[in-house]
């Protein structure tokens, strides 16, 4: 089963170490673009991944940027405004989901400890596309487990009220999927990895 790179998997020692470096500002842990190629136009998701959320070192910030050109039905869809992240397995403690004003959390196909969701139906307005981004966030407990093996992650529109042009988050050249939580725990090597680099970047 592959796994990113750069993947950082906490441990009660990885706790510890962030909690006693004291306030400090956000690290990228680990990011990511995944860019797919419709008919009807393209979805490019950026995932990353930081420590010390809202200035607490026992959380992390998973956050998403959503945009592109796909619009499946112009006149009638209204854009990507849909975004459903699927995780590896039940991931508890997720917290402080966040998305631009109108934007629905967890109402049509995924939710936590699942997932999580966020919609924007035609009637409330245009999602991301040629007119902007959409940017997208919640936390979960320091340490969690990430990976970018797709999970079956889509995007979709909305024409009359209803979710419309399914389209899989999968990169057309790597086939890798956003970044998105597992609830296993990885190697140790790359727990040392991790917490070095975190080390470094705060020295």
């Amino acid at each position: 089963m592959r796994r990113v790179a750069w993947q950082v998997v906490g441990t009660a020692l990885g706790i510890l170490v962030m909690a006693a470096a004291g306030p400090s500002r956000a690290v990228t842990l680990a990011s990511s673009v995944i860019e797919v190629t419709t008919p009807d136009g393209t979805v490019s998701l950026l995932s990353r991944v930081e420590d010390n959320a809202g200035g607490d070192p026992l959380r992390w910030l998973v956050a998403y940027e959503l945009r592109g050109t796909y619009d499946p039905d112009p006149g009638q869809s209204n854009g990507i405004s849909s975004l459903q992240l699927f995780f590896g397995g039940l991931v508890d403690d997720v917290a402080e989901q966040s998305a631009p004003p109108g934007w629905l959390l967890n109402c049509c196909f995924s939710l936590p400890p699942f997932g999580v969701g966020f919609d924007l139906p035609d009637d409330a307005g245009f999602g991301a596309g040629p007119n902007g981004s959409a940017s997208f966030s919640f936390q979960v407990a320091a340490g969690t487990a990430f990976t970018d093996e797709s999970q079956g992650s889509f995007a979709s529109s909305y024409v009359g009220g209803a979710p419309f042009g399914f389209v899989l988050l999968e990169d057309d050249v790597t086939g890798r999927g956003p970044i998105v939580p597992v609830p296993e725990l990885g190697s140790l090597a790359l727990v040392a990895l991790g917490l070095s680099a975190i080390a470094l970047r705060r020295s």
